[in-house]
């Protein structure tokens, strides 16, 4: 009995990094891909088994050449490179780089497959199949799982890889949208969060992430939405130096509302508090610290309190830093940061060299101490960095949440139309907790000491008093 073997062909992998096998083991090139020859080799395996036109490939070695025998010569040089490339790296023997006519080809002595291929005739299948949604679902699933990233990312400055590339992540994008749709009607949420999970690995800037963190919600995956949303919040402000992810965040603050409130109380309390409670300030995301600054704004200005905003810069001096030692520097100064700082403040990474800090409750003479610290703490550490500091207050909002004033001169004014003769008070505050005051206040007419949890309830026992001495007489 006869058995057919599979002839050996060439395969090749554009999208997400280049790779070139034969018969399944891996063929190596050394050479510089960003170089003309290897852009011609690339071109003419992209092009495959129908080759490509002469004039693409002078177009392709010398873009804008006017004169025709300096363009031939340079094309002719660029043809030989290519052949000796392919003899160093022993390909198979065969014949490469061949002419027929005014086409050239990479070989016609074996096949050449390549990944962008298979995805060329899914596009053909799913433009045939505009009024089979069915099969069409089922095309744009295989070619979404099929696409594997950018074409040759190494290249993509170059303009012929950028139409290849922007061609391919088109039909990506489409696929996946029609998907997308189709699986949140159908409350196919598995499905849907492995492909935007996928998606934000090869194209992480494109808020992918979203969809991730609607399907979590909807699945009740609450704690995998957060850790989403937080690594999606690192990677936008520290690499793009954003200061705001409103999309992404206004899809989580949408869906955290629409949290089953069947959930026992226990479990809600479990979630929201603190997983590694240590010492020194509380770290947040960026969004976090805004609402947290918002609302510390408002305490101040009922409590009569003040607060600092601190801006710590680092910078490598003259001479500037390269990227590991900024993350090594940024990293010490945040051990520093927290070892100066109290858990009653906050702190977040502001940019990819500077940190915001809200220390509460700051009084006399804190913006000084603070700095004197983080320099001691800094200089101890063995910081290499230059620091910057630049501080400022919180600023309230202006409006008047509860006026202390007015409420007590509506008492006393009450209080005076009762008292005949003049009583004594005195009055000691303890502490200012929910906007309010807490002490003991005592009678000295009569050496009586009482406390009190408001200053409403310190003007009612004030009054009481009076009154009984009104009453006895």
């Amino acid at each position: 009995m006869n058995t057919q073997t599979a002839e050996p062909e060439f395969y090749v992998r554009f999208l997400g990094g280049f790779s070139l096998s034969f018969a399944g083991k891996e063929v190596a090139i050394k050479a510089n891909p960003l170089g003309k020859s290897m852009q011609m080799l690339f071109f003419l395996l992209k092009a495959g088994e129908s080759g490509c036109e002469k004039k693409e490939l002078l177009e392709l070695v010398r873009p804008g050449e006017k004169n025709r025998q300096r363009r031939l010569n340079n094309f002719r040089q660029q043809i030989y490179m290519v052949r000796k490339l392919i003899r160093d790296a022993h390909f198979p023997e065969g014949d490469y780089i061949i002419s027929r006519g005014t086409r050239y080809y990479f070989t016609l002595d074996y096949p050449v497959k390549t990944d962008t291929e298979r995805l060329d005739c899914l596009i053909g299948q799913i433009r045939g199949k505009s009024g089979d949604e069915q099969e069409m679902e089922a095309q744009c699933q295989t070619y979404c799982e099929a696409y594997t990233g950018e074409f040759l990312p190494l290249l993509g400055g170059e303009e012929w890889v950028a139409l290849e590339s922007a061609h391919y992540q088109k039909w990506y994008f489409t696929c996946l949208n029609k998907l997308s749709v189709r699986l949140k009607e159908e409350k196919k949420f598995e499905r849907l969060l492995h492909l935007a999970k996928a998606a934000s690995q090869l194209h992480p800037y494109d808020e992918w992430q979203i969809v991730q963190i609607d399907c979590l919600m909807a699945l009740n995956r609450r704690r995998e939405a957060e850790r989403v949303y937080e690594e999606a919040s690192a990677l936008f402000y520290q690499d793009l130096g954003l200061t705001s992810l409103d999309r992404a965040m206004a899809k989580y603050q949408e869906r955290s509302r629409t949290y089953p409130l069947s959930r026992a109380m226990e479990r809600m309390k479990e979630e929201l508090e603190e997983e590694k409670k240590g010492e020194g300030a509380y770290y947040c995301s960026y969004p976090s610290f805004v609402d947290i600054y918002r609302i510390r704004a408002r305490l101040d200005e009922m409590n009569q309190e003040k607060s600092l905003l601190l801006l710590c810069t680092l910078s490598g001096g003259k001479e500037g830093w390269r990227e590991a030692e900024r993350i090594r520097q940024m990293e010490l100064f945040r051990k520093t940061l927290t070892s100066r700082t109290r858990s009653e403040d906050v702190y977040t990474q502001y940019s990819s060299n500077q940190y915001l800090a809200l220390i509460s409750g700051a009084g006399q003479g804190a913006e000084k101490l603070m700095i004197t610290r983080l320099k001691s703490g800094w200089k101890k550490a063995g910081g290499q960095a230059e620091v910057e500091y630049s501080v400022g207050e919180v600023e309230g909002t202006g409006n008047r949440f509860f006026d202390r004033s007015l409420l007590a001169s509506e008492a006393i004014c009450g209080m005076e139309e009762k008292m005949n003769r003049k009583e004594t008070f005195v009055v000691h505050i303890i502490s200012q907790e929910n906007a309010t005051w807490q002490g003991q206040v005592t009678w000295m007419g009569r050496e009586e000491t009482l406390s009190f949890r408001s200053f409403l309830e310190l003007v009612k026992l004030m009054d009481h008093a009076i009154a009984e001495d009104e009453a006895a007489g």
